[in-house]
C-alpha cells in the first residue's frame, strides 16, 4: 500500500453540488476536507419542534444525536429541498460537536493549488462571512465554505439546537 504526501501548497476539498431551483442548474461548492469527518447517505431525519426552517432535524449517528442543517437554505437558495438517491449528509466537526450538512450530491474530493484560491470579492457575496475563498478550477469558479463560520453565523441557530439536542 502506498502513501501519498500532501504538500502545504495545496488545499484538499470535498466538492458538493446544490441544485438552484430557479435556474435548474447544479452549482458546485467546496469544504476543506479537514472540516469533514465523513460522508453519509441520507438517513431518516427527525424534526425538532420550534427550530428555524434550515435546521432539518436530528439523526442518530452510531449512538450520537447530531443536528442536520440544510446548506441550500443557509446559502439563501429557495426553501424547496428535494431529497434524491444522491442526497448526502456531510458530517462536520464544529467546536467539538458534530453537525450534519444536507447537500444534493457529493461529486468528488479534489486538490487545489493554494495559489488558485482568492478571497471572495467584498460586497458581492451576501454570505461573505462564511465564504473562505473562491477557487479557480479548469472549468469554473468554486465557492469554498468554512463550516465553522457557517455554523457560528447569526442565522444558523446551531447553538440553540445543540443545547436542545445535546446533554
Amino acid at each position: 500500500m502506498s502513501t501519498q504526501t500532501v504538500t502545504s501548497d495545496t488545499l484538499q476539498v470535498v466538492i458538493f453540488s446544490l441544485e438552484n431551483a430557479t435556474t435548474k442548474k447544479n452549482e458546485e461548492y467546496g469544504i476543506p476536507i479537514e472540516q469533514i469527518k465523513e460522508i453519509r447517505t441520507l438517513d431518516a431525519i427527525t424534526r425538532v419542534p420550534n427550530t428555524v426552517s434550515h435546521i432539518k432535524g436530528i439523526v442518530n449517528l452510531r449512538g450520537m444525536i447530531i443536528p442536520v442543517v440544510d446548506v441550500k437554505m443557509m446559502l439563501g437558495f429557495s426553501n424547496e429541498t428535494v431529497n434524491t438517491d444522491q442526497t448526502r449528509i456531510l458530517v462536520a466537526e464544529v467546536k467539538d460537536s458534530l453537525v450534519g450538512l444536507l447537500v444534493d450530491d457529493v461529486d468528488r474530493v479534489m486538490r487545489l493549488p493554494k495559489e488558485n484560491v482568492e478571497p471572495a470579492p467584498r460586497g458581492t457575496i451576501d454570505t461573505n462571512q462564511f465564504v473562505q475563498g473562491i477557487a479557480k478550477t479548469d472549468d469554473n469558479l468554486l465557492v469554498l465554505i468554512d463550516v465553522e463560520k457557517l455554523m457560528s453565523s447569526e442565522s444558523s441557530n446551531f447553538k440553540d439546537l445543540k443545547s436542545k439536542t445535546m446533554p
